[in-house]
């Protein structure tokens, strides 16, 4: 099992564990519906199983890690109704960000927006798709700081686990990853020119209410999606 590693700094073994399994799940290094158990998480991270019983309590909370009686700890499957959810509950808050930052928004955030951007279009270049999909939250999480908001993005990351793996999954499939790159340049434009009227019509773009790529990409991966009924 190869697992990618996250700086440990000052954190505690627990909140390391998490952390790294977490990233690991989201970036689909970890599969849905791929078995995992708390020794080889324990050898993998040079830790005792305590952190790491912690860490699967903790990420079994967030809907990311599931037990069962025959097959143990599992990495749950992506749940498109919890996608709507999450995809609704982004655009509602969205929408208010942005018409915030249309009004004011710091000259040093505008200049890491600009740098963000620049380095999308190099990850877009050189299909880094992984990267990508850093700097896109990154990016987004810029703006809801800019507007002195960032807890709110912090609480939106914590709960909308499912939309961000369909958003890894729809990036490194390589579906309108450019689109994705050119939407986050109007979004950018509109902070910019202080002009909150293209809000709505940019995240009609950005965060449609209906997806049809998400219902491709269960077609694809039928294995890593939560059955309807």
């Amino acid at each position: 099992m190869e697992l990618l590693s996250v700086p440990r700094g000052g954190s505690s073994a627990r909140e390391y564990v998490y952390e790294a399994l977490k990233k690991n799940i989201i970036l689909l290094h970890l599969k849905p519906g791929q078995s995992i158990t708390e020794q080889e998480i324990a050898e993998k991270f040079s830790v005792s199983r305590t952190p790491v019983r912690e860490a699967f309590i903790r990420l079994a909370q967030e809907g990311l890690l599931e037990t069962f009686p025959q097959r143990g700890t599992v990495v749950s499957l992506i749940d498109l109704e919890r996608v709507d959810e999450a995809r609704f509950m982004r655009r509602t808050l969205e929408k208010a960000v942005l018409r915030l930052a249309c009004e004011a928004f710091p000259s040093e955030l505008a200049f890491e927006l600009r740098s963000n951007l620049a380095l999308q279009e190099v990850c877009l270049e050189e299909k880094n798709f992984l990267r990508l999909f850093e700097l896109d939250e990154e990016f987004h999480r810029l703006i809801y700081r800019g507007c002195k908001k960032e807890r709110i993005w912090d609480l939106i990351c914590q709960i909308n686990a499912d939309f961000r793996r369909i958003r890894v999954l729809k990036l490194s499939s390589g579906i309108r990853v450019g689109e994705v790159v050119e939407q986050h340049r109007k979004i950018a434009g509109i902070i910019f020119d202080r002009d909150p009227g293209r809000v709505e019509a940019i995240l009609d773009e950005h965060l449609p209410q209906n997806d049809p790529d998400f219902e491709r990409l269960r077609e694809e991966y039928p294995e890593y999606f939560r059955q309807r009924g």
